[in-house]
């Protein structure tokens, strides 16, 4: 159901029900208390921080709680810091764990969730809509995931870079072991269109002095280069790759991006941008509108990004599940969603189920359906369609 919270005054308990600290302990996951779900991600520190993770979960937690909770009951969030870095991550995971009225994981993206895959298996916590980037997110019967990120989002990428006519492409990829699968996922596509890979660049996860990459880039004369990097060096490579006289498309990861940076990208050049749901800022569907009036009236300084609105709907699809079970603890959590047949995801997705198995070769991601948006001319724009990865065929939206 779509609401408008910007006409509604915003509880002050609601709000301060939001945020807490990952030493918070909450109320109970019986009775009448509060429905206690936490969300790890790294919101500050590194090349690869990312607030608004909090910032999406942050106002889900709080337009629900303005309009009477789950069947009464209010949520409790707790969010922790993990800085992008595996000792904290397994500080977070542990202390969560530890907290047995947490009943899920709900938003959020850990990228050293392969380390705690034990523990979270013998504690049986779900998780629900993080960003997946390990191979426990893609992977692992806990994980429920409508979200395709990079194993969707990267390979319908190189289908539009195909699609658009490339003959000659520069690829750059972060040197890391989960860039691999992207890597080859990529290279087999544009090879099946017949587009040759000039340049395969493998670009450190911490180089601050983008020139080198950018000449080898370069190098071979593409017309198109893919470029997958963190958020922070985005867009200083397209800058580099501008100013050394790069004039074809460069197609790019675009979940941490807002509209204004993905047009300021734009502005040298045509920009393509992957991404999995509809554009953030857009409010064509039931949810995308609601996801912008939420964070508009409890996160208003919060970044209208993909990041923000995965973990805004991890938390819908926990209410959704919660609002089904008499009980609700980590065991009732996972069964309900193991049994929810219709997921809600207010036109974000095509038609998701969690009772079938996934359509794609990985168990944990339930969503094939990817997005671009292109940059011409310093102008963000999106075709409103929702592509199927490996088919480029278009999907109908459910609600």
């Amino acid at each position: 159901m779509s609401r408008s919270p910007a006409k509604l005054l915003a509880p002050l308990a609601a709000l301060a029900l939001a945020l807490t600290a990952c030493s918070s302990s909450g109320g109970s996951s019986s009775g009448n208390g509060p429905l206690e779900i936490a969300a790890i991600a790294a919101l500050s520190g590194g090349v690869s921080a990312n607030p608004e993770y909090a910032d999406g979960a942050q106002a889900a937690v709080a337009e629900i709680n303005a309009h009477g909770g789950v069947n009464g009951r209010q949520l409790h969030l707790t969010t922790c810091d993990m800085h992008q870095n595996a000792t904290d991550s397994a500080t977070c995971v542990r202390k969560i764990l530890a907290d047995k009225k947490i009943v899920a994981l709900a938003g959020g993206s850990d990228i050293f969730l392969d380390a705690d895959k034990a523990q979270l298996e013998a504690a049986k916590m779900p998780v629900i809509g993080q960003w997946p980037v390990s191979s426990f997110d893609i992977t692992d019967p806990l994980a429920f995931n409508v979200n395709g990120s990079t194993v969707v989002g990267f390979p319908g990428m190189a289908q539009d870079v195909a699609a658009s006519g490339a003959k000659k492409v520069g690829l750059v990829t972060l040197d890391l072991p989960t860039s691999d699968g992207n890597r080859k996922s990529i290279m087999q596509i544009l090879a099946a269109a017949g587009a040759q890979v000039t340049a395969d660049v493998r670009l450190s996860a911490t180089a601050a002095d983008l020139s080198a990459p950018v000449q080898q880039a370069i190098a071979g004369n593409p017309d198109t280069i893919i470029w997958l990097s963190f958020t922070a060096q985005t867009p200083v490579a397209v800058n580099a790759l501008r100013q050394a006289g790069f004039k074809g498309t460069v197609a790019v990861a675009g979940a941490a991006f807002e509209k204004q940076g993905m047009e300021a990208m734009g502005t040298g050049g045509p920009v393509t941008l992957s991404l999995v749901f509809p554009p953030a800022w857009d409010t064509s569907t039931a949810y995308g509108k609601q996801f912008n009036d939420d964070m508009k009236a409890y996160a208003p300084q919060g970044k209208l990004t993909e990041l923000a609105l995965s973990s805004w709907l991890g938390v819908q699809m926990f209410a959704q599940v919660a609002g089904t079970l008499p009980t609700v603890d980590r065991a009732s959590v996972l069964d309900g969603l193991r049994k929810l047949a219709a997921v809600k995801t207010g036109g974000l997705t095509p038609a998701v189920s969690f009772a079938t198995k996934s359509p794609l070769p990985y168990a944990a991601i339930y969503n094939p359906a990817y997005t671009v948006v292109h940059v011409a001319n310093g102008a963000a724009g999106w075709d409103g369609k929702l592509y199927e990865t490996g088919s480029h065929r278009v999907l109908q939206p459910a609600p």
